[in-house]
């Protein structure tokens, strides 16, 4: 799909296309490409002269965080969160493509459209001419939308953490070491996009205009935070895994205790049975009528006995 926004009357006007139509581009538009094909890359890049290999980047999933400039067209490449599996709270992250002139401003991505919400939710005047401004309302809203996923990491763990304290299963360790993962992905992307951030701060474009500073100062308080934050969630994450297997072993110590008390008690009926059950003369009980049901009371006195000296031992080892 394609979106194209531009400022007409101080408003900004939004037009989207199928990725076959032709559409018209006009210099200060903003054209926004959703898991574009190679074909569209290659008529954008002729519709603004910026370069065709930049643009293609965006089809790379692996393609790092970086910025680039090569005659006049400035590339910046970002790494966004993105959510695998709801219901497990599993997040990877994508390229997004950030690419422009002094004409036109082209973002193109392919995962998480929330980024794209997030701005036009937050930010109330958006001038697409504006292209220093833009790209870091971006990276502002890039890194507000990395925190709000944490939080919601976060939050998975949390319940992860209750139904691990009496767990024997392997099942919520496995989920924590996919929310691990995942906490990898965000602290390689984060850390990669500040050192993009650290990169357009230091750019003389970036230092113009005063109304971009506090801007700045915002996306750079906010990247910090988030990797702060994500930094303290994979050391809680670490701490806790490596604590609830240890929890998961003491539980199935405690089963395997418990199996073992239970083998105990029914072995004594079984020793009384095979010793009355061998082939021998003058077994005791033999000519008494109730000799069975002797033996039978017996054998289950002893195996409550036996059972309450057991629990009666391990809690006083306790």
């Amino acid at each position: 799909m394609v979106i194209i926004y531009k400022e007409e009357d101080k408003k900004l006007t939004k037009t989207e296309f199928n990725d076959d139509d032709d559409f018209p581009v006009e210099p200060g538009a903003w054209i926004h490409l959703t898991s574009p094909s190679q074909q569209l890359i290659e008529k954008v890049a002729t519709l603004t002269s910026i370069s065709k290999d930049m643009l293609k980047c965006a089809l790379d999933e692996e393609e790092s965080a970086r910025v680039d400039n090569d005659d006049g067209d400035t590339l910046i490449v970002l790494d966004t969160p993105y959510l695998v599996d709801k219901e497990n709270s599993i997040f990877s992250t994508a390229p997004f493509l950030i690419a422009y002139n002094r004409s036109y401003y082209v973002t193109i991505q392919r995962h998480n459209f929330e980024l794209m919400d997030e701005l036009f939710k937050r930010v109330k005047i958006i001038e697409p001419h504006k292209h220093v401004r833009l790209t870091l309302n971006l990276i502002y809203r890039l890194s507000t939308l990395f925190i709000t996923y944490l939080k919601k990491i976060n939050s998975h763990t949390e319940t992860l953490e209750n139904s691990l304290r009496t767990s024997t299963k392997n099942q919520e360790v496995l989920q924590l070491m996919d929310t691990n993962k995942s906490l990898i992905y965000f602290s390689t992307a984060l850390n990669a996009n500040n050192g993009v951030l650290t990169k357009l701060i230091k750019n003389r474009n970036y230092k113009k205009f005063e109304d971009d500073f506090d801007l700045m100062e915002d996306a750079q308080v906010e990247m910090s935070q988030a990797i702060e934050m994500c930094s303290i969630s994979r050391n809680v994450l670490t701490s806790m895994m490596d604590a609830f297997a240890s929890i998961i072993n003491n539980n199935l110590n405690v089963v395997m205790k418990t199996l073992a008390i239970v083998t105990i008690v029914l072995s004594i009926p079984t020793l009384i049975a095979s010793f009355f059950g061998m082939n021998f003369k003058n077994i005791p009980l033999m000519n008494t009528d109730y000799g069975f049901w002797i033996l039978v009371v017996v054998s289950c006195l002893l195996s409550v006995l036996g059972a309450i000296a057991l629990i009666f031992i391990g809690r006083q080892k306790k």
